[in-house]
């Protein structure tokens, strides 16, 4: 789950600015419709950027802002445009500690890993001090500026960040290497101190891929698995999490990439399917079952753990729902035992093999 401040500030980045960036780069090719402010109604044109997607510049200047009640606008030929990235519900657009614990005890939830997301700010001390206030009940995950992590003093962060702030994994987003032009990717040789040091601290690694230069390009997509399997093939005993979950026609089809990805042992599979699949289906989702055992069938009940993105994932169905599916869908094939470890032993067994018990 994410928590953050309002995200219509600088969030821990070096200006608002820098900020409404990184915001503008991921609804820049998100799947939720755009609509006009003015009536809602559903728009088609793509206004976000150019089109290139492959160099800091593809951003338009359009007035890229975040609104209120879950909205990020801009204007267009004087016409006020929105994405509804959260739900209604987050009025002011943030996300404090104390929200989603509340809305933890309400789902039964017993402990949350936070996401350090790219959009939502450099949080490393905000996680520290939710950490510090309830560490029973949260796990944090520590950011890092990807495109300089080759620098000593990005690397003297993450040290920070682990062993004084106590954050116990990396989120690393391969989309924010959009910041130097993709001249070098995560694979880099330029970036091996950097998983060195990942190494040493023995922390996993919470991989967020998509396509580049275009998410929504799936073969683009299976370049950057392909990647990771070349990344793992060198640093095989750095753990990881393949976050977001594998798409459902992506588990169908099974193109050779991901396969070879799911046959790593180091990785493990987020179960997240609600914050998308919810979009155009009801509650309880028995559709996703097929996908489900293919996942299972493939990597076993020891590798499947599940996520929700909350609070984002309100916008199409609630934090309960999320989890609930996926227990009516388990009924009747899948043992206990694995839909247990699914559902938090499996995560808390991964930080557990780390440096800092649990």
């Amino acid at each position: 789950m994410h928590i953050f401040p309002n995200l219509g500030g600088g969030s821990g980045f070096a200006s608002e600015a820098e900020h409404r960036w990184f915001l503008q780069l991921y609804m820049a090719t998100h799947g939720e419709p755009v609509r006009r402010l003015r009536d809602h109604v559903q728009v088609q044109a793509q206004t976000l950027h150019d089109g290139r997607l492959d160099n800091p510049a593809t951003l338009r200047d359009v007035g890229f802002r975040a609104g209120r009640y879950g909205r990020f606008e801009w204007n267009v030929e004087g016409e006020d445009l929105y994405l509804q990235f959260f739900p209604p519900h987050l009025q002011h657009m943030e996300s404090p500690a104390e929200f989603m614990l509340q809305q933890m005890a309400r789902a039964g939830v017993d402990r949350a890993v936070l996401q350090n997301a790219r959009l939502y700010g450099r949080l490393n001390e905000y996680f520290a001090d939710a950490v510090r206030a309830h560490p029973d009940r949260f796990i944090g995950l520590a950011d890092v500026n990807e495109a300089s992590a080759a620098t000593e003093s990005e690397i003297a962060r993450l040290r920070h960040a682990v062993t004084d702030l106590g954050l116990r994994g990396l989120y690393y987003a391969n989309r924010a290497l959009l910041a130097t032009g993709y001249t070098r990717m995560f694979d880099d040789p330029v970036f091996d101190l950097f998983w060195d040091t990942v190494r040493d601290l023995r922390i996993p690694v919470f991989w967020e891929i998509v396509g580049v230069p275009d998410p929504n390009n799936p073969e683009h997509l299976l370049g950057e698995i392909a990647r990771l399997n070349r990344w793992a093939a060198r640093w095989p005993t750095i753990p990881g999490v393949w976050t977001h979950g594998v798409a459902p026609d992506l588990v169908t089809r099974m193109p050779a990439p991901l396969a070879e990805l799911l046959d790593r042992d180091q990785f493990l599979v987020e179960v997240l399917y609600p914050i998308h699949w919810a979009r155009t289906h009801e509650y309880p989702f028995p559709e996703l079952r097929p996908t489900l055992e293919t996942l299972y069938s493939r990597v076993g009940g020891q590798r499947l753990i599940w996520g929700s993105d909350m609070p984002n994932v309100e916008r199409n169905c609630t934090y309960r729902q999320s989890l609930n599916y996926l227990r009516v869908i388990a009924e009747g094939w899948l043992p206990t035992v694995d839909l247990d470890r699914i559902l938090g032993s499996n995560v808390l067994q991964l930080f557990a093999a780390g440096s800092i018990e649990p």
